[in-house]
């Protein structure tokens, strides 16, 4: 099942911060245009009422001819857009820009309307603009006219057009600054948690002693540095009690042991003419010291997640050999070759690496047909060791980072106690580098160990 990409607590704040500021400042933007739209809108049509209104006092002082003159009147009115038409739709007067046009509006449009007529329409002296028209019908001289006045609908578009550009610079402009403002504020807000998750990883890592010493400003954050401490006092008092039982076991089980192997030896002697006796005490004897190397290999476990104060650089070339020394000089071993290739230093103790090399190459050896290889080499800061066999791989459950205590991840073969890996991991965990295991194709396993690099001086 695939997991989704997570994001930052500050990054989902400023997220949300900045998306809402966006909706809230283009919510209140729009709703403030069609609030002055209309106003704009409102102050034409009362400018073009008042003119309308008018109208009929300056036709009374126009010198108007009859109606079945040619040419309209130019009445000198400071408008551009005055019509004044005949029910028949002849122009008898107007402002100078309409003189030389027909009339704007039918006067069945006009005479249709219950009250004033109010409409809008294409302006006459600019087709890509809106002009907003009124007419009324009014007697002059005994004459039945109608008077058209209209006003240019420019400035509210032009008006219109302005607040949607600053509108449009204002919303990303103030959300980025909110969303920064926000990651900011975030950001210092969560310096003491990203402090206590440090310590706790340096904790983890065996690095810092068993408690978080951050000292929080905020009341959250100290009931939350308080109760991981207490979290860290009851796992550090779990991990000490754990290996202080292992130590005790191992140490009450190797005194038993001794003496009872001890015994047997003598025993042995006393039946040498007993073949079946003797084949008895041999196994008793056999598995006596797998109990020992148990019991060791439960000692030296409960100390590898100690921390380990004298590192020094190390060697991995020279540590893998002598670990490989050490396993083929072991009786009854099995004929096989184990090849190590290249170099690197890594920082650590070098007894406690050699034994993790131990543990690893007698692991591939015992598994293997014919053939270990060790390869070492330094990479991006990192001493890499990989162990390669073409025996059988791990069994699906122990791929990975993870190495149980007693498991057999490759079938129990010999006398193993299957804690030599989980050993190994211990030690590594212990010198902050990792431990993985994979199998390589159909056939053959690898375990990858990492660690830190030498550091020079």
């Amino acid at each position: 099942m695939a997991h989704q990409a997570r994001r930052t607590l500050r990054a989902r704040f400023a997220w949300r911060a900045a998306l809402t500021t966006a909706v809230v400042v283009a919510a209140v933007g729009i709703a403030s245009i069609v609030y002055w739209e209309s106003q704009v809108k409102d102050a034409i049509e009362d400018g073009v009422s008042d003119h309308l209104g008018a109208l009929e006092a300056e036709l009374d002082l126009a010198a108007l001819g009859p109606s079945s003159a040619p040419d309209p009147v130019v009445l000198p009115t400071p408008e551009r857009f005055v019509q004044v038409v005949t029910r028949t739709g002849q122009v008898v007067a107007a402002s100078s820009e309409l003189a030389s046009l027909g009339p704007v509006l039918s006067p069945a449009e006009v005479t249709a309307a219950p009250g004033d007529f109010v409409a809008e329409i294409s302006d006459p002296s600019d087709s890509s603009a809106q002009a907003l028209v009124m007419a009324r019908t009014m007697t002059i001289d005994g004459e039945e006219l109608i008077g058209i006045v209209g006003a240019s609908l420019e400035p509210e578009a032009a008006a219109r057009a302005t607040s949607l550009w600053i509108i449009g610079l204002a919303v990303p402009l103030l959300a980025g600054l909110i969303g920064w403002g926000v990651w900011l504020a975030v950001t210092y807000a969560m310096r003491p948690v990203h402090e206590l998750a440090s310590q706790a990883d340096a904790v983890a890592k065996g690095k810092a002693p068993w408690r978080l010493e951050v000292e929080p400003d905020t009341v959250e954050i100290s009931s939350l540095a308080v109760s991981l401490d207490n979290l860290l006092d009851h796992l550090r008092d779990a991990f000490e009690g754990e290996r202080q039982f292992l130590d005790d076991a191992s140490h009450e089980l190797r005194t038993p042991i001794a003496v009872a192997r001890g015994e047997l030896d003598l025993l042995l002697h006393e039946v040498d003419g007993d073949s079946a006796a003797r084949d008895a005490v041999l196994s008793s004897i056999e598995e006596l010291d797998r109990l020992d190397r148990l019991a060791a290999d439960l000692l030296t476990l409960a100390r590898a997640r100690e921390s380990y104060p004298r590192l020094r650089p190390c060697d991995l070339a020279a540590i893998a050999r002598r670990a490989t020394a050490t396993i083929m000089r072991e009786p009854g071993q099995r004929d096989v070759k184990v090849c190590v290739r290249g170099s690197a230093a890594a920082q650590g103790d070098d007894n406690a690496l050699e034994r993790v090399f131990r543990n690893a190459i007698e692991n591939a050896v015992t598994h293997c047909e014919r053939r270990v290889d060790v390869t070492l080499a330094e990479e991006d800061g990192r001493a890499v060791c990989t162990i390669t066999d073409d025996g059988p791989g791990f069994a699906e459950a122990h791929i990975g980072s993870s190495f149980p205590r007693f498991g057999h991840g490759r079938g129990r073969v010999g006398n193993g106690s299957g804690l030599g890996l989980a050993i190994a991991a211990a030690i590594v965990t212990a010198h902050d580098g990792t431990i993985d295991a994979t199998n390589r194709g159909a056939r053959g396993a690898q375990v990858t160990v990492t660690l830190p690099i030498a550091q020079p001086g």
